[in-house]
């Protein structure tokens, strides 16, 4: 995996919203529009052609256009806003951005990708309903980074089945993969390998995955930092994989602790809590 990240303030690259997918839906609809004009032509037997028509046209693709790249914004900015909600949102909130979902307008359903909903399930722990909705997606969300972001949510589903395999594979695939390029993106991708190392407790694979977070200046790699420091007591004397890493602050290990309730981690919020105690331990004795 490479070691390059996005700074925290760095969006990235568009998923949803580039310009060849506007280019392109826009001149299909475009096409279906002159092919329905044309067609008004043949029916009516009316004396015009379509060049007859090309005000309207143009008129009419202008509109179109403006139209689907506001549509496209929309669903770029719904499907961020998914992904940050899978990783960071509560079972509350997953739940109301799943049926806020359903009542997604029927032209905005044309460009709609379900991958982000796809993710809020999963961290859900609603393996099948990810399932559903990851094969109905919309075949203009096909392509681009979305095709990577596909991928990380197909190697979420093998973690959630449960099995070591299912874990392994997971693993295996995230830990290759070149960053995506788009900040919720590839923190999606992080937050679903970190999962899938607590759940396989895999310690050596996790000092690997340390070795990029560490550095980052990223508040959120810095939570999977403590996940993975406290779950595997990488900063005992006697673990085996012990670095010399810079002390926890209890500042990171309180929000990594929210974090890890969040997603139902009873085992891991027990685990983080002991560490907070064990540093504000001194403190109160004083």
């Amino acid at each position: 995996m490479s070691d390059d990240v996005l700074e925290p303030t760095d969006r990235g690259a568009p998923l949803v919203a580039t310009w060849t997918r506007w280019a392109v839906s826009a001149g299909a609809l475009a096409l279906v529009f002159c092919g329905v004009v044309e067609a008004y032509i043949r029916f009516t037997h009316v004396d015009r052609t379509l060049a007859s028509f090309a005000w309207l046209i143009a008129v009419v693709c202008v509109t179109e256009g403006a139209l689907v790249l506001a549509i496209l914004r929309a669903e770029e900015s719904r499907l961020t806003r998914e992904l940050r909600t899978a990783r960071t949102g509560t079972a509350v909130l997953r739940g109301l951005v799943a049926r806020r979902r359903q009542q997604t307008p029927f032209l905005a359903r044309l460009f709609a990708t379900n991958l982000g909903l796809a993710a809020v399930f999963l961290a859900d722990g609603d393996r099948d309903a990810a399932l559903d909705v990851a094969a109905r997606g919309s075949p203009v969300m096909k392509g681009g980074r979305l095709e990577q972001l596909r991928e990380v949510v197909r190697n979420d589903l093998e973690r959630a089945t449960g099995t070591p395999a299912g874990r392994e594979l997971c693993i295996e695939q995230l830990h290759g993969m070149d960053p995506i390029g788009n900040r919720e993106a590839d923190l999606y991708r992080m937050h679903v390998l970190v999962k899938a190392l607590l759940e396989q407790g895999d310690p050596e694979m996790a000092v690997e995955v340390l070795g990029t977070l560490e550095p980052s200046r990223d508040e959120e790699h810095q939570l999977y930092v403590a996940w993975l420091r406290v779950w595997f007591d990488l900063d005992a004397e006697a673990a085996d994989y012990r670095h010399n890493w810079p002390a926890l602050p209890v500042a990171q290990l309180r929000l990594a602790t929210l974090l890890a309730r969040a997603h139902g981690a009873e085992k891991l919020v027990e685990k983080l809590e002991q560490r907070v105690s064990s540093i504000a331990r001194p403190h109160h004795q004083e």
